[in-house]
């Protein structure tokens, strides 16, 4: 796998921004380099959680040898507070910068695919709220989404507008602007959802999610699932009786999200374990739909 760190100009951010990108450009298979194609790649766009960095992903995890394996490139950006919301009212383009600038530039520098159904776009925790949000922004550029413990606060937004704490507001205001603004803006997902009800001639993106038991956040993700299969969205949702919210967890789960991303063998590869076997770990009240 071939690791490049990045450092280029945002015209929406107005500010250099700093991500990594892995390509399975010069893999093993055994003491030669594997024949495979040499791109357009499938690609997913990955982004981390709250206070977080592109590199937690490369320190924590074993991501990018199950990639290489499924052949799949990674673009992970650093996104400061994790959360890349369009801001309108103060002229902040966050969202637009992860959805258009962001894509547009890789595919240019990368040999990556332009095709929709080769464009996933995943987060974790509050990285999964970003990645929703500019997923159904923009259906027509990303065919999967994958959310693990999504840190989904439409409702606690909604008790911080009514609430009569500064600091509670202020605390959310550095991730949504105005607040009294969110709900049923294009940062509120339940209104986005609807408008998937409203028009069946939008492109549905498929969604994999994945939620530990154990996780304070488990029955927010149930809620998001039952609100997307109510719009008739294809929801792949694992909910194991292991895992809270933490790396281990998301270790793991990123490498299913994968397989049910990019099926097929996982070669040439080290790895000898299947996590496929972790999806067997759920409560059987909780089988996919």
């Amino acid at each position: 796998m071939a690791l490049f760190r990045v450092d280029f100009y945002s015209h929406y951010l107005e500010r250099n921004v700093v991500l990594t990108v892995v390509l399975p450009a010069d893999k093993m298979d055994g003491d030669k380099l594997a024949k495979r194609r040499r791109g357009p790649y499938r690609t997913v766009y990955l982004l981390h959680g709250l206070f977080g960095q592109d590199v937690d992903w490369i320190d924590r995890t074993h991501v990018v040898e199950t990639a290489e394996a499924r052949d799949v490139a990674l673009v992970i950006p650093s996104g400061e507070d994790g959360l890349y919301l369009n801001k309108p009212e103060i002229n902040e383009w966050h969202g637009k910068f992860i959805s258009e600038e962001l894509v547009d530039f890789t595919r240019r520098v990368f040999p990556l695919s332009a095709k929709r159904e080769d464009t996933a776009l995943a987060g974790i925790s509050i990285g999964a709220y970003t990645a929703l949000i500019n997923g159904l922004l923009r259906p027509d550029r990303f065919g999967s989404i994958i959310i693990l413990s999504g840190a989904f606060m439409r409702d606690r937004v909604l008790e911080a507008v009514d609430s009569h704490s500064p600091r509670k507001r202020k605390y959310y205001e550095r991730f949504f602007g105005d607040i009294d603004t969110v709900i049923g803006s294009d940062k509120d997902y339940v209104a986005l959802i609807n408008k998937f009800k409203e028009d069946p001639e939008l492109p549905k993106p498929r969604f994999y999610a994945a939620c530990g038991l154990h996780d304070n956040l488990c029955q927010n993700n149930r809620e998001l699932v039952e609100l997307l299969r109510d719009a008739d969205f294809d929801v792949t949702y694992w909910e194991p009786e292991i895992g809270a919210h933490e790396w281990p967890f998301w270790n793991a789960w990123i490498d299913c999200a994968l397989d049910w991303y990019a099926p097929g063998p996982m070669k040439p590869s080290t790895v000898h374990v299947d996590y496929t076997a972790l999806t067997e770990l759920r409560p059987p009240d909780r089988q996919k739909g």
